[in-house]
């Protein structure tokens, strides 16, 4: 028999567990953006009706449990609750403010030099449109791949909002580099009508170096505006071997 869970941060971790998956699946299963999701499994905000069902089925648990466990990540020891009796002394000041204006220094320095983007981005964002990641089609996550290697990552997700995605395309937010896969910079989506789902593929070709290569997407229209901008993206993780 299992050891009873005592807070929702627990019931995230053995869903991940049990279900040998990757906290992005569970999160986009939430339908609600990663800094939410963890705001709700701490304790420090209460979910809706329908989000709560979601990260309830998510994490295979009822809603009865789900309230228990929410009410006992409220009273959870936090990260700040420790903070606040920290008081840095006198040398760790002069560091701090040090770092601080060096930092802002740079900041200045890199903004002088950097050329303005003429184009002001505007979000596209709307309460009835929303989505939900199903599963990696092709080239699961951690997939090795050899150097200089052209291949195509499928993704698929769900429609689940009232709002038809009809001129959409998957905008790579990664910067380009000789050092990650290349790839175009933006893909078009099918178009798909709420309740459908929807693949949606990328070809990429893996640098001439091995190591690491992940990159990141989000749903964009014809002019790189993002519908989802504080939602968790899609992503590729591949190994890049000799």
């Amino acid at each position: 028999m299992k050891d009873e869970m005592k807070t929702l941060i627990e019931a995230f971790n053995r869903s991940k567990k049990d279900r040998e998956v990757l906290s992005k699946e569970i999160i986009w299963e939430s339908g609600v953006s990663k800094s939410q999701f963890y705001r709700i499994i701490s304790g420090n905000e209460t979910p809706g009706p329908e989000t709560k069902a979601r990260i309830s089925k998510s994490l295979n648990i009822d809603s009865v449990e789900f309230d228990r466990l929410h009410a006992q990540s409220k009273l959870a020891p936090k990260a700040e609750d420790v903070s606040q009796n920290w008081k840095p002394t006198t040398p760790t000041l002069v560091i701090l403010s040090t770092v601080f204006l060096a930092g802002v220094l740079g900041l200045i320095a890199i903004n002088a030099q950097r050329p303005q983007d003429p184009a002001v981005k505007i979000n596209v964002t709307n309460p009835n449109d929303t989505t939900l990641f199903m599963k990696d089609v092709t080239i699961p996550d951690g997939t090795a791949i050899p150097v200089n290697t052209t291949f195509v990552k499928t993704w698929r997700v769900k429609n689940i909002g009232k709002v038809v995605w009809k001129d959409r395309y998957l905008k790579r937010v990664t910067p380009p580099s000789d050092q990650l896969c290349s790839s175009p910079a933006m893909v078009p989506i099918p178009e798909t009508s709420p309740g459908e789902t929807v693949d949606i593929s990328v070809t990429f070709t893996t640098p001439h170096l091995p190591g690491s290569c992940r990159t990141d997407w989000k749903s964009a229209d014809e002019n790189g505006n993002l519908h989802f901008p504080e939602m968790h993206g899609l992503f590729s993780i591949v190994t890049v071997t000799e």
